[in-house]
């Protein structure tokens, strides 16, 4: 009796279960109509970018320009007589500091002893003649002035060759010019070096351009921050190498500001010639991808498109340029990062598009 209640209980329940199914699957019916109609509903979104001929070119209103902080600047005209990148080093100079206090400990030493020298002589001198005048001092006496003589006479001639060896070594390492320098005891340049005013700077040139060190202008600037440049000042030949630099190497001093030792650097060697017209670039409108420099050009009051700038004339704070770009032509100085953003983002969509 109790399993006949319980059957008829289950039974009334699986009638309720297909009932509420039932009226879910006919009220319902038209949203699923729907979905088997459109699967998948595409809802475009407009984008300010799009490619013409290989070039991306961006489209913003004048507005967004404006809350974007989007600023542009005219190109100026302007001229080179042309330049070629070296690369060098700063030089780490507390080697050098090293020897300079060798040497003038030695130079030091030398000037007390031949003081020292000068007055052993003397005594010696004395006691000989006094010996010479029928004895007036003992034998034992003049020998040993004349040991304490020879003796002070000795350790000169040590430091002496102490001070020569220093300044040798100074010039093989470093060159006449700096070792001078180092061994001037109130040599303004050395301390202009020790106060890091100034640094030294090793310059490698390629073959072909060697001839050109010390006869033609050169600026440098940290690799990092190619617009800081300082004009160069030719100093020497370097005695040292550089495995990382292949050339010829060159001792130039620069200002020291913003520079320390082991900071690589990249030079601009002018080497006159015709000169050739062109726009420069600025700095601030560059931006990197790719390995390469772009700048951004304003086309008309909404358009912008991206173009490669040559970074192998630096002239001040800019790039010289004779191809892409022409005087008047407005670049972006002020929001070139976000443009490049939004043209990435542009090409991303249509990969994963595609």
């Amino acid at each position: 009796m109790i399993m006949d209640r319980r059957n008829a209980l289950i039974a009334v329940m699986g009638l309720v279960i297909a009932a509420l199914i039932w009226a879910l699957v006919f009220y319902a019916r038209d949203e699923f109509e729907l979905v088997a109609e459109k699967p998948e509903e595409e809802i475009e979104v407009p984008s300010a970018v799009s490619e013409e001929g290989g070039h991306a070119t961006i489209t913003l209103s004048l507005q967004s320009q404006e809350v974007s902080g989007l600023r542009t600047v005219a190109l100026r005209p302007a001229q080179s007589e042309g330049a070629a990148d070296v690369y060098g080093v700063v030089v780490n100079v507390q080697p050098l500091y090293e020897q300079r206090g060798r040497y003038l400990t030695a130079l030091a030493e030398a000037r007390g002893l031949r003081a020292a020298v000068a007055t052993s002589e003397a005594e010696y001198e004395r006691a000989r003649r006094l010996f010479s005048d029928d004895r007036n001092v003992a034998e034992r006496v003049v020998q040993a002035a004349e040991a304490q003589w020879r003796a002070d006479l000795a350790r000169l001639q040590a430091a002496e060759q102490s001070a020569r060896s220093t300044m040798d070594s100074m010039r093989a390492t470093w060159g006449a010019a700096i070792a001078g320098w180092a061994t001037d005891p109130s040599g303004t340049s050395f301390n202009a070096l020790a106060s890091q005013q100034s640094v030294i700077v090793q310059v490698a040139f390629p073959h072909e351009l060697q001839a050109a060190a010390g006869n033609a202008p050169l600026t440098i600037a940290p690799v990092s921050a190619r617009g800081a440049t300082r004009p160069a000042r030719f100093l020497s030949a370097s005695p040292q190498t550089d495995a990382g630099l292949p050339g010829a190497t060159f001792f130039y001093v620069v200002d020291g500001q913003g520079l320390r030792a082991g900071m690589r650097v990249a030079g601009a060697l002018r080497l006159g010639g015709k000169a050739r017209d062109g726009v420069a670039v600025p700095e601030a409108a560059v931006v990197w991808h790719g390995g390469k420099a772009w700048a951004y050009v304003k086309e008309d009051d909404k358009t912008f498109v991206r173009r490669l700038v040559s970074t192998d004339d630096e002239i001040g704070d800019a790039w010289f340029n004779v191809d892409g770009f022409k005087g008047g032509d407005e670049v972006v100085v002020s929001g070139a990062q976000l443009l490049l953003s939004e043209e990435l983002k542009f090409q991303i969509r249509n990969e994963n598009e595609d």
